[in-house]
Order: structure tokens, then C-alpha cells, then sequence
């Protein structure tokens, strides 16, 4: 008797343990949030073609439905704001975040010549040639910026974006 009034508590508390393991971490809230503001302040080239800016996850998506609901009933310039989930950047990215462990070469590639920002949060990933790399730092979110790649990616970004980035050094990358 002991034994089945206590298999729906464990159960409960199985579940609850789940549920919570699937919701996204401070970081990846924070992370989210920093995407967002991203895009408020890069300027893309004019003609974008109008429909929604969609900042894809290249591979594992480690926002949970954190990065969705951040960007859910957003619009910036009149776009719309949309995030799906790739194992490739396409023509349909605006901005291509590549998530920790995975390989940033081929989604760099694939967004080379187009106007595409690219964020990445691997150590190297501005040495790549990746535009944004958010890191942590004393326990708390920052991020560095490449300008040489936002430049041969016809982006501009915002003077107010620059001052708060941690570093702004060109690194040497294509």
C-alpha cells in the first residue's frame, strides 16, 4: 500500500524534474535577448527584401524555446522576427548563430558573401571569421565584434553596439 501512494509522488517529482531541465538556462535567456538587440542595431544593406529576418541555429538549439519566446511579436524595420533551426545557413538567415560545439567553418562558409550576421560563442570564433562572439565573463554575458567580416558582409553596426562590446579589434580571419 506504502509503495503506491508513493509512486505518484516520485513520479511528480520525475516530471517536475524534467519540465525543468528543459527550460533554458539564465544564459541562454540573456543570450536570446542579446540576439535580439543585435539585429535592432545592425543596419542591412538597402533592397533587403521585405518578409521576416530569421536568426537561425545552426545544428543544436541550446535557447530552448527561450530565443521563440524573446522573439515573438517582434519586429524590427518592419520585419518581422522568426528563428529556425538549420544544419546549414541558407539565403533565408539574416543572422546565423553557431552554438558552442558546433563547427563554425561550414556555416561561415555557407553565409560568406551575403549579408548575414554571424554570432558564434566558441573561443575561436572570431578568428574564424565569425562577426559577434558572446562570452562569458566574470559570470555575466558579454561579447566581442569583428568588424572586418560585418564590412565584407555589407553590414554596418551601430556606433552605440560598438561601445559596448569588450573588444572591437579586427581579427585576422576571411
Amino acid at each position: 500500500m506504502r509503495t503506491r501512494l508513493l509512486r505518484p509522488v516520485v513520479l511528480l517529482f520525475a516530471a517536475t524534474a524534467v519540465i525543468r531541465a528543459q527550460e533554458p538556462s539564465l544564459e541562454y535567456r540573456v543570450k536570446a535577448a542579446y540576439l535580439y538587440n543585435f539585429v535592432k542595431f545592425v543596419e542591412w544593406p538597402s533592397g533587403t527584401p521585405p518578409g521576416p529576418f530569421t536568426i537561425c541555429v545552426v545544428g543544436h538549439n541550446p535557447f530552448g524555446s527561450a530565443l521563440s519566446d524573446t522573439l515573438r511579436g517582434e519586429s524590427v524595420d518592419n520585419h518581422p522576427l522568426a528563428v529556425r533551426i538549420v544544419n546549414e545557413p541558407d539565403g533565408g538567415c539574416q543572422v546565423v548563430f553557431v552554438p558552442q560545439g558546433t563547427a563554425a567553418p561550414p556555416a561561415l562558409r555557407a553565409a560568406r558573401g551575403m549579408p548575414v550576421l554571424t554570432v558564434g560563442e566558441a573561443p575561436d570564433f572570431l578568428m574564424q571569421g565569425g562577426i559577434i562572439n558572446l562570452v562569458l565573463d566574470g559570470g555575466k554575458v558579454r561579447f566581442d565584434i569583428n568588424q572586418e567580416p560585418a564590412t565584407r558582409a555589407d553590414l554596418k553596426i551601430s556606433s552605440r553596439l560598438l561601445r559596448l562590446a569588450r573588444n572591437t579589434e579586427a581579427r585576422g580571419a576571411d
